[in-house]
């Protein structure tokens, strides 16, 4: 069986990437009034995703 790891010096650090990030674009919609921005933790409502947490798991 052969050992395919490579060293450091086998692979130039210039052509390493650190990370990737997919980040889709994003429709301008009419942001939330201030007090329901501020309940829901954003301004947006296409960034309104509600945490599940306790109120997930039945008692």
């Amino acid at each position: 069986m052969q050992n395919h790891l490579q060293t450091k010096e086998s692979i130039p650090a210039g052509l390493l990437s650190l990370a990737m990030a997919f980040v889709p674009t994003q429709e301008f919609d009419t942001p939330y009034d201030p007090v329901l921005a501020f309940s829901r933790g954003t301004i947006f409502p296409a960034l309104d995703k509600p945490f599940l947490g306790e109120e997930a798991v039945p008692q």
